[in-house]
């Protein structure tokens, strides 16, 4: 679980632009490209986690990703599923918190599994605001009964 959750902030980031604005001029190193001062620019945060030169077979699960040897030679800014710096999202650590405690709520009292109605494989939803799967996503939940025996 120690880096699980990273691999699939990756693969479905909660946004998928970043809103910037260059609070200086900005030429990249080796070009003549400027970004001059004041320019709005989107950072596509599915472009840098899906790029293959980033991210090897970027469409295949792999929490090994994110061990500490990959990350260490990975750019800080190569995974921004809540952005990054100054401007990052606040609740990026509450919402992986909130969001493992009700994996494990519902665990605990259910068991989840596939039903008629599951798409598989799933498509997204492509003019969708935040990323979701087209139709909705469907599960079927079996309530767990626990019934406690005495044992004498």
């Amino acid at each position: 679980m120690k880096y699980l959750d990273k691999e699939i902030l990756r693969m479905y980031s909660p946004g998928h632009i970043l809103k910037r604005r260059a609070q200086s001029n900005y030429t990249f190193n080796g070009t003549k490209i400027s970004i001059p001062k004041g320019t709005n620019l989107w950072i596509p945060v599915c472009g840098i986690h899906y790029d293959p030169d980033i991210y090897p077979n970027p469409k295949k699960f792999d929490p090994e990703r994110f061990n500490e040897d990959a990350e260490a030679a990975r750019h800080p800014m190569h995974y921004l599923p809540f952005g990054n710096g100054p401007r990052n999202c606040i609740g990026g650590r509450f919402a992986i918190s909130e969001t493992k405690v009700g994996i494990i709520t519902i665990l605990r009292n259910y068991k989840v599994d596939v039903c008629d109605k599951t798409m598989i494989p799933y498509e997204l939803e492509p003019g969708a605001f935040a990323m979701a799967l087209k139709g909705g996503i469907y599960l079927k939940m079996t309530k767990i009964s626990r019934e406690c025996k005495v044992v004498s």
